[in-house]
């Protein structure tokens, strides 16, 4: 049963628990491990059937998309539409026409006569035969990688960020700008650009011809999808979660990702970019937080994996026979790239120092790449041995993204302390947490929103609840608070929702143990924040103090005294007396 993609697997899980602690210890990113581990396993001939093993990389980064889409409302969405069509339309028309120009004229061009020169390349390696073979180089040099820079960036938190806003633009510009070169590179074998750009003697009606059903398709395909997700999914969403059977939850969030990415696919739109669409039509549910828990580890593992078979697909003997070569392209792609994200980066409204680190991390090669690549070397518009050549800089160029950013980030920096910026923006602050939207987590909430809970008579105090009873969720949604459906004792469900630190923690779960696992788990992850907690009796009181509870109200006692006191000023007793009596009772119980 486990020969071949079994050991494969087995291997791969081997080489996880070795490498990746051992890049950690080093300060070093664990993309990098699975890159050395993928370049190591494939010298030593581990892999049995690297083929199908690429393959199951390859919903890693479906897993990735879907996730990123998960934490983007369509409002959020809407703000990315500056950076996706503005700084994303200059950057892939620039790179693409820069790196086209550089490969032209055909076997004369700049690139060609300076690898001949410098790197003494042969000819028949490096020179460019067709305008065709040109833009196709230009198109694949002109993607990032998505699975590269978004995982980097999740692991510095600084997806949240303008700098990773703008970097999430672009990779999805470039995720819709894919498409028309997969759909006209086959037809480029059967007819001249000539002839595919002129119909009946009108200039541009065979492109118009080519592309405008395919477009047509697209959208019409996209409305159904999102007509199905408000009639249907969120419906089939609330009868899993009614059912409390996590495995079922997360069978239908694996059924969500690979369902969403082959309806896309057969529209003519990428994978990636139908698992990406699933997760921002789920984002708009109170169930984005417990999915993107869920999904977490299998994306760890595939994704890993796709590190993995990336790094095995260098070929060692290849490099080392032509590492000039490798090392000048790498170098004018990483510097193009750079450079016209900088400076493209600054027309949309980004500042300085947003530009120079978004164009360091998108200044690397990307998935697509190998993607047009390979298509191209299938139609034979691409010698193999360029072909090799390219997809050796691109991989490399991967492998640096970790470099490339800090470098970026360095030089940002650098600038900013020589030439300070005007202004900066105030920092956001964390939300206070309610874990459990119990009748006592709606009384918090309420009084967080109250404008008297400002601290700056201005705003009031951000939060957000979590609870596990959909109907309540939705109960509470419907009444406009900030409650999300997942399990506010898993640290992971926290951070899904964008909680790094708590501002406080309050724990309202009425079952005894949930409330004690909720404290014990805050105070494990949260060592400095202040957890306020409703016990149900003494004992439970005492429980969660040594659980970790920094404050705690006994819900039993707090309406035994609110019933005493009202009972006592009906019948006549003073405020005053009644205030004095009620903290006597109190300091007492503390006492015990």
């Amino acid at each position: 049963m486990l020969l071949p993609l079994g050991l494969d697997f087995l291997t791969f899980l081997s080489a996880t628990v070795l490498v990746i602690p051992l890049f950690k210890s080093l300060k070093l990113s664990p993309v990098l491990g699975f890159l050395f581990s993928g370049v190591v396993l494939k010298q030593l001939g581990l892999f049995q059937d690297l083929q199908d093993t690429e393959r199951l990389g390859e919903l890693g980064v479906l897993f990735l998309l879907f996730e990123m889409g998960l934490e983007l409302s369509f409002d959020r969405l809407k703000s990315l539409a500056k950076f996706a069509f503005g700084l994303g339309t200059l950057q892939v028309a620039l790179c693409t026409g820069i790196f086209t120009a550089f490969a032209l004229p055909v076997g004369h061009g700049l690139g060609t006569v300076f690898l001949e020169q410098i790197a003494h390349a042969p000819h028949r390696l490096v020179s460019i035969r067709t305008v065709d073979e040109a833009v196709v180089i230009g198109a694949a040099l002109s993607m990032s990688s998505s699975a590269f820079v978004l995982q980097l960036l999740r692991e510095r938190g600084e997806l949240a960020t303008r700098f990773g806003s703008a970097t999430l633009g672009v990779l999805l510009f470039q995720d819709i700008a894919v498409v028309p070169f997969l759909v006209l590179l086959p037809l480029v074998t059967n007819k001249g650009g000539a002839e595919l750009m002129e119909v009946r003697g009108r200039p541009g009606w065979g492109l118009l011809t080519l592309l405008g059903p395919t477009a047509l398709q697209t959208v019409a395909g996209l409305g159904a999808l999102l007509l199905a997700d408000r009639l249907i999914m969120k419906r089939i969403f609330e009868m899993v979660a009614q059912s409390r059977n996590s495995e079922t939850f997360i069978a239908l969030c694996l059924l969500t990702v690979a369902g969403t990415s082959l309806i896309t696919q057969r529209l003519g739109l990428s994978d990636t970019m139908g698992a990406f669409l699933a997760g921002v039509l789920l984002s708009e549910t109170s169930y984005r937080t417990q999915v993107e828990a869920d999904i977490r580890p299998f994306k760890g593992l595939l994704l890993g994996l796709f590190f993995v078979t990336t790094g095995s697909s260098i070929n060692l003997a290849f490099l080392q026979s032509h590492w000039q070569e490798v090392f000048w392209i790498l170098t004018g792609l990483v510097v193009i790239k750079t450079g016209v994200v900088t400076a493209a980066g600054q027309l949309v409204g980004l500042s300085r120092s947003e530009s120079i680190r978004t164009g360091f991390v998108l200044s690397q090669g990307g998935e697509f790449a190998f993607v047009l690549l390979s298509l191209a070397n299938q139609l034979r518009i691409l010698p193999t041995n360029l072909n090799q050549l390219l997809i050796i800089v691109v991989v490399l160029s991967m492998a640096l993204t970790p470099f490339l950013a800090e470098t970026g980030k360095v030089v940002a920096n650098k600038l900013d302390e020589l030439y300070p910026p005007l202004a900066s923006l105030p920092p956001v602050s964390d939300p206070v947490v309610i874990c459990g939207f119990s009748p006592a987590g709606q009384m918090v909430a309420n009084m967080l929103e109250s404008p008297l809970a400002s601290l700056d008579g201005s705003s009031v105090l951000p939060y957000v609840a979590f609870d596990l009873d959909p109907d309540r969720v939705a109960a509470g949604r419907k009444a406009g608070f900030k409650v999300l459906y997942g399990d506010a004792t898993r640290s992971v469900v926290l951070r899904a929702a964008g909680v790094e630190e708590p501002r406080a923690v309050a724990v309202c779960y009425a079952d005894r143990e949930a409330a004690l696992q909720a404290v014990s788990s805050m105070r494990i992850d949260f060592p400095s924040v202040p957890i306020y907690a409703c016990a149900s009796d003494l004992r439970h009181a005492a429980e969660l103090e040594e659980a970790g509870a920094n404050h705690i109200v006994i819900r039993s006692v707090e309406a035994g005294l609110a019933l005493g006191s009202m009972m006592l000023g009906g019948l006549g007793a003073s405020e005053i007396d009644l205030n004095f009596l009620k903290r006597g009772i109190e300091e007492t119980i503390e006492a015990r």
